[in-house]
């Protein structure tokens, strides 16, 4: 049987969790760029998400690499 689980707060209501792994280096200048740049790591990690998906919209999905 599911557990239920509780509601979710209204800034994650209708969103998604993703995990990333990084390696510490890239981790260590992302934490460093948030800082500098008086934001947060989410939001840098949301930005570039945007980024790549303006990049691909309108096209057929490739595998990378």
């Amino acid at each position: 049987m599911p557990r239920e689980s509780a509601k979710p707060s209204p800034s994650r209501a209708g969103k998604k969790s993703v995990t990333l792994y990084l390696p510490v280096d890239k981790w260590r200048e992302l934490k460093i760029l948030a800082t500098v740049m008086d934001t947060t790591m989410d939001a840098l990690m949301r930005r570039g998400v945007d980024l790549v998906l303006a990049e691909h919209k309108g096209k057929p999905p490739k595998r990378p690499g």
